[in-house]
């Protein structure tokens, strides 16, 4: 009976080792022999499944979350857009032939909002301290070069184009005097025959007193084909006196990199700008505001100078952007702001977000027919009367 016992004891050992064994070996093995495609298809449907749900997840935080930038998207949509028109461009300067070479002299910091924002030209060197720096675009049938910097100065520099636009500052009696340097000189290449057409884009006085550069103009017994003008001027006529936007402003040397981006991020983090008039209703901020997207809350009232009478012009102030239908919130008290900004709270935040879209594409649109406007009218007024 024990011997029986010791056997049975032993059987059952055995068993439960041979056991083992099968199931080690299954465990170990049997998974190679598994069909590989079944087990990459398995492994990719259950990836791409935790793969969805966590962009799910991503996504409804991100709504949920105040820190959320709904904008960047708009950025790299931006930065896609000016790749597509750049190659647009490109491709159009290849079909069509450049008949006109333009030089802008950039003399003005208003300068560089027409090469930099409205042209989206580059400059090198891309250090703005530098003496001289420059820049090549096509537009249309039009080449563009661009030369700015305290290097740039009227005799030390040679002139290789017949064709010139001057950026000049007009603001004050110290930049009149250097503007009227720099029209003195063109005038003068303008009677070698160096030069064959001069226009001229203009930062006004804010006051709109701007009667020194009457003497220039081509209708006055001038040389200056075209006159592109800052604020709501009433010599603004639409043929050789033309309004242009104030633009943002050039950062001055004396801020720092993070005062910059401090003022980015405020206008980043802000749904509206409030842009109360100064000496001109006009302001760098209106324009600072669109970069970013924030709608600015503009004081739609004329200030004291020789402006736009709005008895003449029913659209002044800022005539040129409410012809161009810029999405602004317009007001001409500032006790109709807390209604406004009752109103603010009602707006969901998907709302908010399609506002600044429409905002950023309106003024990438706005910069795009400057663009165009100011390259046709120059076509029309330079070189067509040459084919006459």
């Amino acid at each position: 009976m024990r011997l029986t016992r010791t056997r049975l004891c032993s059987l059952l050992v055995a068993l439960y080792c041979l056991f083992s064994i099968y199931a080690a070996y299954h465990v170990f093995f049997g998974r190679r022999r598994r069909a590989p495609g079944a087990t990459s298809r398995g492994s990719r449907k259950a990836a791409a499944a935790a793969q969805a749900k966590e962009r799910r997840g991503r996504e409804q935080s991100a709504l949920e979350s105040e820190e959320w930038n709904p904008w960047e998207g708009d950025e790299k949509n931006e930065q896609q857009h000016r790749i597509k028109t750049s190659l647009h461009l490109l491709n159009k300067s290849t079909k069509e032939k450049i008949e006109h070479n333009v030089q802008i002299w950039g003399k003005a910091a208003i300068g560089l909002y027409l090469w930099e924002h409205i042209f989206e030209g580059s400059l090198e060197p891309t250090d703005v301290t530098a003496q001289w720096r420059e820049g090549q675009t096509v537009v249309g049938r039009t080449h563009y070069s661009f030369i700015t910097g305290p290097a740039v100065v009227p005799g030390y520099f040679s002139i290789d184009v017949d064709n010139v636009v001057l950026v000049l500052n007009g603001r004050e009696k110290a930049k009149i005097f250097h503007a009227t340097q720099w029209l003195l000189y063109a005038q003068n290449l303008m009677q070698t025959q160096k030069l064959q057409h001069l226009a001229v884009v203009l930062l006004g006085n804010e006051h709109c007193d701007n009667d020194w550069i009457i003497q220039f103009l081509k209708r006055h017994g001038g040389f200056v084909d075209l006159l592109f003008l800052t604020y709501d001027s009433p010599w603004i006529n639409g043929a050789d006196v033309l309004q242009w936007p104030l633009g943002v402003a050039t950062w001055q040397p004396q801020e720092t990199n993070e005062s910059l981006k401090n003022y980015q991020d405020a206008l980043l983090q802000s749904d509206l700008t409030l842009c109360p008039v100064g000496v001109n209703t006009e302001c760098y901020r209106i324009y600072e505001a669109c970069s970013f997207g924030s709608i600015p809350v503009v004081e739609d009232v004329m200030t004291t100078g020789h402006c736009g009478n709005t008895s003449r012009h029913h659209s002044a102030p800022l005539q040129l952007l409410k012809a161009m239908g810029a999405p602004f919130i317009f007001i001409k008290n500032w006790k109709e702001l807390p209604a406004i900004l009752e109103k603010e709270k009602t707006i969901i935040l998907q709302e908010k977000i399609q506002r600044r879209k429409m905002l950023l594409q309106w003024y990438q649109h706005f910069k795009a027919e400057l663009k165009w406007k100011f390259t046709n009218i120059l076509e029309s007024s330079f070189f067509m009367n040459n084919k006459g």
